[in-house]
């Protein structure tokens, strides 16, 4: 199995991205640039808008205006006939006229040239009149065109000519057919077109500079919170961990830069955890040292003195006591490191099972009572007459428990005394040590529990400890998901309460009976007490 340390990651681990040729500022990246591809993307939308409604436009309306002048061109046809009618019936009607209407020549002379001459100027056309007979009468255009270009029209010769047959009634009830026919008519067709196509380019350019300012102006309000939250990562990436991203307004630039402080501060907690891991391990290396300094130069003195001096029977066996109480401290305070590693590793795993909590507790008052008598201090306990079922680990209740009484025994001067009592409540079970010492001062409270913290009102006692018993305390109660109590006064003593929750035992009573019972000592309905109870 490789080494996720030493060894190299595989050729089927994630490749890792090459940034070392990313040149953010060089020509290739322009393109890259956010801005620049929204401000081409609005562009690009706007261009493809107006190539669509120039087409659209250039189909549709030119046949609408070709239409709308033939409508025009066959208006003034009919008009045209319509006043030819009218002319030839107003002539045959007076007596005196009467002979222009029913003579072909001076019908054709005279009546469908004036009437082709007003047609022509009224509607800006070319009017052809064409006699029954088929020849041409008649073909007036209008007088002046200049004043018609003048106007805005246009000779407009795509559109006709347009034809229509007129009958006409002569004064003696015959009746005659001439065709009327208007051409090359004067219209705004083309000037229109024209003014379109012009207002389409100047409505084109303007919109198109209108999309590059709004592209510019939207980009903006995206690049420039990216930018500053590009600066914030810039300035964390330089170790500046208190940097955070404000809010821009954006919603998904918001959500981005709430995510990067969250990423933030655990990267802060985490380098602060990492430098406070670090100032202790050198704090911890460093105690650990003077821990065992004192221990070997007492060991090498000893020996020194039996190697070089001359020392009688009785100063040896002192030394070899002395010497024999070093090791034992030595191994006591490796225990202890032991300990303390495996549990910072999570490698101290809790064998908890169903049992009696006094049966731990009175071990360990039993067990410490000879060392009570010796130092001429008062151990008693008071437990519940009923069992305390629960669950819990027994052994490290033991070491708990031996922790705490030693203490409270090592720091209670003679003649003092310590209890143990263990009381059962509807949620959790209290132990307390109370012991009649020199009490810990309200400044030194907090810090008890830390790994190699002594005292300075423990007297000679200080010397002989080594600082971790109370901080395998806090750890074992905290994995019992427990709590500690500290109430101490100087000069009276000390009292220390351990909160333990009760754990929900198995109620299959197939899996109780398999549950090894951790009652090893004895379930006696009387407290341990301190057979040389002083006073």
């Amino acid at each position: 199995m490789p080494s996720p340390k030493t060894d190299p990651p595989s050729s089927s681990s994630r490749s890792t991205p090459d940034w070392s040729s990313f040149d953010p500022r060089g020509l290739p990246a322009l393109a890259s640039r956010l801005n620049v591809r929204l401000v081409l993307a609005l562009v690009t939308v706007t261009l493809v808008g107006l190539i669509t409604s120039a087409i659209a436009i250039q189909q549709i309306l030119p046949g609408f205006f070709a239409e709308q002048t033939e409508q025009r061109i066959d208006t003034a046809r009919d008009a045209a006939a319509f006043s030819l009618q009218g002319a030839v019936t107003r002539e045959g009607n007076d007596p005196e006229s009467e002979a222009n209407a029913q003579i072909r020549e001076l019908r054709d002379s005279r009546i469908v040239p004036a009437v082709a001459a007003q047609a022509a100027e009224v509607f800006g056309a070319t009017v052809t009149v064409i006699n029954d007979l088929g020849a041409v009468v008649a073909r007036q255009s209008p007088e002046d065109p200049d004043a018609l270009e003048g106007q805005g029209l246009r000779l407009d010769s795509e559109v006709g000519p347009s034809t229509r047959p007129v009958r006409l009634e002569l004064p003696d009830g015959e009746q005659v057919t001439y065709q009327v026919v208007v051409s090359d008519l004067y219209s705004t067709r083309e000037a229109t077109l024209e003014q379109l196509r012009s207002a389409l380019i100047g409505a084109g350019i303007l919109a198109l500079g209108a999309s590059l300012v709004t592209g510019m102006i939207a980009a903006r309000s995206l690049t420039v919170p990216i930018a500053r939250l590009r600066r914030v990562a810039g300035r964390v990436a330089q170790g500046q961990l208190d940097e955070r991203a404000a809010r821009s307004g954006v919603l998904e630039i918001d959500e981005l830069g709430q995510q990067f402080n969250v990423m933030a501060d655990r990267l802060s907690g985490t380098l602060r955890q990492v430098e406070a891991d670090r100032d202790r391990l050198r704090e911890f290396v460093a105690d650990v040292s003077h821990e065992l300094r004192t221990p070997i130069a007492a060991l090498r003195l000893y020996t020194e003195l039996q190697r070089d001096g001359d020392v009688d029977e009785a100063t040896r066996l002192e030394f070899l006591e002395r010497s024999l109480d070093q090791i034992q401290r030595l191994d006591w305070l490796s225990t202890n490191l032991l300990d303390l590693s495996r549990i910072d590793a999570g490698i101290y795993p809790l064998d908890v099972r169903e049992g009696d909590l006094r049966d731990p507790v009175q071990a360990v008052v039993q067990a410490l009572s000879e060392a009570a008598v010796e130092r001429g201090v008062a151990l008693e306990s008071t437990v519940p007459a009923e069992p305390v079922e629960m669950r819990f680990d027994r052994e490290r209740i033991v070491q708990l428990m031996t922790n705490l009484i030693g203490n409270a025994i090592k720091f209670t001067p003679r003649e003092g005394a310590v209890s143990v009592r263990l009381d059962e409540r509807p949620d959790d079970v209290l132990i307390e040590v109370r012991d009649t010492g020199a009490g810990i001062p309200a400044d030194e409270l907090p810090h008890i529990f830390e790994r190699f913290y002594r005292g300075t009102n423990t007297g000679e006692a200080r010397a002989s400890g080594s600082g971790l018993g109370l901080a395998i305390v806090r750890s074992i109660v905290e994995m019992h998901d427990g709590q500690i109590e500290l109430a101490s006064e100087v000069g009276k003593g000390t009292q220390v309460g351990i909160i333990l929750p009760r754990r929900a035992a198995d109620a299959d009573e197939t899996a109780e009976g398999a549950l090894e019972k951790v009652n090893e000592t004895s379930r006696g309905t009387q407290g341990a007490r301190n057979p040389g109870t002083v006073g």
